[in-house]
């Protein structure tokens, strides 16, 4: 499709599809609709998902080479690319979310724009308010095509910098370089880009008795699972520490740890922890000793 097509392709019809929100879902709060079977690591428990469920904060996406979904909320339609990777993050006054790897299209209403939505990547982080947008992620490039509204960039390596981009603009970025912006999208985007997406986002209907809910029977995360989010340079992986210890307690997860250390330093204390200190006994001035004993 020639790159000056694709803008006006994806805005038409923008505002009818984003129209409607998903009934089911709860107010400010996604929704997973698989297309296929997800992969979703909530806590420490991997579940497969092929039935709308209701996210929660810290959950871990995963589609199939093959599959695809959509996240939903009020006024919000993500839609995932195969084999990408995805997590709802955690932000102040709004939702984010934090794109370890894929393919993924935002449409934003109107009405969503007084809670932005934080985009993490690798390279480029970004906040977006109303509008389209098509972002791609790897660990070290990012490149995203705003067809309407706007965004405001930064690079985690310099997150007080921002840079606004408006619709019909272009960006790309690799770790460790400076942002490029143009108002064409690269010959390669447009080429990898998933035909799906040259469409404008519809709300997906979820079944009348979706339960949202996770299925009854998951497994614990493995360190294969786990291995590409515990060495991303995502903010998310400020957490895993704390929220996947308990699987370090055991093996073979422990000793994985152990020779991937170089590049997860921060696990060094959980696998060995710093000798507890000794309680040391109060000592009695000789003064007071002998006062007791007189008396």
């Amino acid at each position: 499709m020639n790159a000056r097509l694709l803008p006006q392709v994806l805005r038409n019809g923008f505002a009818i599809a984003c129209l409607c929100a998903l009934q089911s879902a709860h107010a400010g709060q996604f929704v997973l609709l698989p297309e296929g079977t997800v992969t979703l690591i909530r806590a420490t428990t991997v579940f497969n998902v092929d039935t709308p469920i209701a996210l929660a904060q810290g959950d871990l996406l995963a589609t199939s080479a093959q599959g695809s979904a959509q996240i939903e909320a009020d006024g919000t339609i993500v839609a995932l690319g195969a084999d990408t990777r995805i997590a709802v993050d955690a932000a102040q006054g709004g939702d984010s979310l934090a794109l370890l790897s894929g393919w993924i299209k935002i449409a934003r209403t109107q009405a969503a724009a007084t809670k932005p939505l934080s985009l993490d990547t690798a390279a480029l982080d970004a906040v977006m308010r109303d509008g389209a947008a098509v972002l791609h992620a790897s660990r070290d490039a990012t490149s995203l095509f705003v067809e309407t509204g706007g965004m405001t960039l930064a690079l985690p390596d310099h997150p007080d910098a921002h840079r606004p981009l408006d619709g019909d603009h272009y960006a790309e970025r690799e770790a460790g370089k400076p942002l490029d912006v143009s108002a064409r999208p690269a010959p390669s985007f447009i080429a990898a880009l998933p035909r799906p997406f040259r469409d404008p986002l519809a709300p997906v209907p979820a079944p009348g008795n979706a339960k949202l809910a996770v299925p009854p029977q998951g497994r614990p995360a493995t360190f294969a699972d786990l291995a590409d989010w515990l060495v991303t340079p995502l903010g998310i992986r400020r957490s895993f520490v704390a929220r996947f210890r308990p699987l370090a307690q055991g093996e073979p997860f422990r000793s994985q740890v152990r020779q991937n250390l170089r590049n997860l330093p921060e696990w060094r204390r959980v696998l060995c922890p710093p000798p507890a200190m000794q309680r040391r006994r109060a000592v009695v001035p000789v003064q007071a000793q002998s006062t007791e004993e007189e008396s």
